[in-house]
C-alpha cells in the first residue's frame, strides 16, 4: 500500500527510502528523458510490444536481482543527494514572494533591465498609474502578489502598489528569461 510512502531505517545499512513508485516518478520530474523513456516503455508494454525478460536459468535471475538492487541503490542515493535540492525548491515554491529589484539582483539582472523586460513582454502593465503592475493574468495564475498601500499627501490620499513575484512565478519567470536568451544556463559543478 502507499501508505507508508516514507520509511527510515537506523542502524548500519539504515536511511531514509521512499516508496518506488515515488523515486520513480521524482525521478522523472529530475530528468525529462527519463520520464519520456519510462512513459515509452509503458505505452510499448500495453500495446504488446514489450514483453517481461524472463531469466532462463538461475545465474541469469541472480544477475538481473543484483543488476535490480544496483540501480535501486542508486536512485535512491541520488534522491537523498536531491533532497535538499527539492527541499529548497518546495520552498521557494511555496515562498509569499519577493521584490522584483530584489530577484533580479540574484539573477545578475539590473532592476531597470528587469522591469523594462517584463513591460515589453506584456507581463507588466507599460504606462499610467498602474505602471509596473502585473497584467491578471498573471496575477490568476499565481505567478505575482498586489499589495495596496494608500498614502496620504499634502494633495490627498493616492493608492501605491507594490508587485511581489512568488516562488512559482520566479521558476516561471527564469525559464522564460533563459528561452528568452537573456539568461544564459551555467552548467553545474559538484
Amino acid at each position: 500500500t502507499m501508505q507508508n510512502c516514507i520509511v527510515s531505517f537506523e542502524g548500519r545499512g539504515g536511511g531514509t527510502f521512499a516508496h518506488e513508485l515515488l523515486a520513480v516518478e521524482y525521478a522523472g520530474w529530475i530528468s525529462p528523458a527519463f520520464r519520456l523513456k519510462v512513459n515509452q516503455t509503458f505505452i510499448d508494454y500495453r500495446a504488446g510490444r514489450l514483453q517481461p525478460a524472463i531469466p532462463k536459468s538461475l545465474p541469469e535471475a541472480l544477475r538481473l536481482a543484483a543488476d535490480l538492487a544496483e540501480q535501486k541503490q542508486r536512485l535512491e542515493q541520488k534522491m537523498l543527494m536531491d533532497a535538499p535540492k527539492v527541499e529548497f525548491a518546495e520552498r521557494v515554491a511555496t515562498a509569499s514572494g519577493v521584490l522584483i529589484g530584489n530577484y533580479a539582483k540574484v539573477l545578475g539582472l539590473g532592476q531597470n533591465y528587469l522591469f523594462t523586460w517584463l513591460r515589453d513582454n506584456g507581463i507588466l502593465i507599460a504606462t499610467g498609474e498602474r505602471r509596473n503592475v502585473p497584467k491578471q493574468e498573471y496575477i490568476s495564475r499565481g505567478y505575482f502578489t498586489l499589495k495596496e498601500t494608500v498614502i496620504d499627501t499634502s494633495n490627498g490620499s493616492r493608492i501605491s502598489f507594490t508587485t511581489r513575484i512568488t516562488g512559482k512565478g520566479q521558476q516561471w519567470l527564469m525559464k522564460r528569461l533563459l528561452d528568452a536568451g537573456v539568461l544564459v544556463p551555467v552548467a553545474a559543478t559538484r
